[in-house]
């Protein structure tokens, strides 16, 4: 049996302190080159400031890359066509007038996989020296990922799969039960977790305990109430329970370190998608609708047959725990809101957005708790589930809008809050707080964010150092036309000092 670290004890590995800050360049092969002073140069000639902010875009570039597919997926498995002026059906104009201004609209079918192309085009070394230029662009990538990202993919599965409804739910490793059939769904794309959903509500599959994990088992919490198990942090601990019987993965935020632990344990772990493969594993493509079907079939076979073969089991010591999920921008109290903004009973609105990172401690969950007394909370993502185990997803003052593409529903309400009161987004209390930042793709949300007029907050440095140009761009100048900012804070009571001084 192989000897497996987990994520607690991998963590014990500092990072990097000049790579959390983005101060080091490993762009071409005369470096990599590492900034320490700020007057220091790489061996090319650039300047921190242009080192800082390719890193930055390229982050943007991985992030929206990852949201674009996940759409550009859907829109494949169903055969469907990119739905001509998408943008401008769905940003207020005022803003399509200020993305145009300054020429980062951007443009027709297709065009968005060649901005990501031309973002790493722009960040090679020799080819881009202004810093200002490479944050634009980054800026461009973020309308991108929100649009043809988050937003296109929300739609798609809201069409074919239903729209939320608001249920109870039920959250967190207490959901696999040691007498059933249990299989786990993982990572963000949830094409084959419906139609496996499906499949195992159907009659003679009453042993079956179907659970989510990530983002995908946050789509079908949402959407059909199935149980979500864990998120990022915690998808190790879902295997070592000693009682999954298969894993089917997807895509995105997959830990290469389950295919090892899976070896130690009964389990069988099956990849779906083409992009996400480790060796040795069972690899089950997904074609057509009747041929996921017909898949569903085999793997509640296989787990069936696995179950079996269940060796050690530990003993679950973590309760489940009942949460308010299934809420959009279709079902919340829109008016409601609207009026209690404007009559300033509550101070605004705050999404907390984004992942969990380990490395990053959980002080950030109180402070929340007490902007909730003034403030609407909406949550999305990995860290909604750090707000549901410690029973705050009340569906009064805390409320789940999904996954981290579901940042789409939370778009929507600024947009629609914002047109009933007759104001720009940017001129009502809105905001967007990312305390654990982990993937490349919470960096390009917060680009979307901040490019229709939300502050956006990130709780870990993500390449971003507080004595740079960057910095102050990000804080200052990046007001000037889209009057918002991105900002770090790593201590939550500054945060909350942050806010209520605002």
């Amino acid at each position: 049996m192989k000897k497996i670290k987990f994520l607690k004890e991998r963590t014990e590995m500092q990072p990097c302190a000049i790579g959390l800050q983005g101060k080091c360049c490993k762009n071409c092969l005369m470096g990599p080159c590492r900034f320490i002073h700020p007057e220091d140069k790489g061996v090319c000639g650039a300047d921190i400031d242009v080192i800082t902010s390719k890193n930055i875009l390229r982050f943007v570039a991985g992030g929206a890359s990852a949201h674009i597919g996940h759409a550009y997926e859907i829109l494949k498995f169903f055969k469907r066509k990119y739905p001509l002026g998408y943008i401008e059906k769905k940003a207020p104009p005022y803003l399509i007038k200020l993305w145009k201004k300054l020429e980062i609209m951007p443009k027709i079918y297709f065009e968005h996989f060649k901005d990501i192309s031309q973002a790493l085009h722009m960040s090679t070394m020799g080819t881009c020296a202004d810093f200002t230029k490479l944050l634009g662009w980054a800026m461009k990538l973020g309308i991108e990922d929100g649009y043809y990202g988050v937003y296109l993919a929300t739609e798609l599965e809201d069409k074919e799969f239903g729209k939320p409804k608001i249920q109870k739910g039920k959250i967190n490793l207490g959901v696999i039960e040691k007498d059933k059939v249990n299989i786990a769904v993982h990572g963000h794309v949830p094409l084959f977790a419906e139609i496996l959903a499906s499949e195992c509500k159907k009659k003679g599959n009453s042993d079956i305990n179907l659970v989510g994990v990530c983002c995908t088992g946050a789509s079908i919490l949402a959407r059909h109430g199935i149980p979500l198990a864990a998120n990022f942090i915690l998808q190790e601990d879902v295997i070592a329970t000693g009682m999954i019987d298969v894993m089917v993965v997807d895509t995105q935020c997959i830990m290469p370190s389950l295919a090892d632990l899976c070896e130690c344990f009964h389990t069988n772990l099956i990849t779906t998608n083409p992009f996400c493969r480790f060796p040795n594993v069972l690899h089950m493509p997904l074609k057509t609708k009747k041929h996921c079907v017909a898949v569903a079939k085999k793997i509640i076979k296989i787990a069936r047959q696995n179950k079996k073969a269940r060796k050690k089991i530990s003993e679950i010591k973590k309760e489940t725990k009942e949460v308010m999920i299934g809420f959009s921008q279709y079902n919340l109290p829109l008016d409601e809101w609207a009026r209690k903004i404007k009559n300033k009973e509550k101070r605004g609105i705050i999404a907390v957005i984004g992942c969990v990172n380990p490395r990053v401690s959980d002080d950030w969950i109180n402070a929340y708790k007490k902007l909730s007394k003034d403030y609407i909370i909406l949550a999305t993502g990995c860290i909604a589930f750090e707000l549901g185990i410690r029973g705050l997803l009340d569906g009064k003052r805390f409320f789940h809008l999904g996954s981290c593409v579901n940042n789409a529903r939370v778009a929507e309400v600024f947009r629609i809050i914002a047109k009933k009161l007759g104001k720009k987004i940017t001129k009502l209390p809105f905001f967007a707080s990312c305390p654990a930042p982990i993937t490349e793709k919470s960096i390009a949300i917060g680009f979307f964010f901040a490019s229709i007029g939300i502050d956006v907050h990130f709780g870990y440095p993500f390449l971003l150092s507080s004595d740079s140009k960057i910095a102050y761009w990000f804080e200052n100048l990046l007001k000037k036309d889209f009057e918002s900012r991105i900002f770090l804070e790593t201590n939550p009571k500054k945060l909350l000092e942050e806010i209520y001084t605002k």
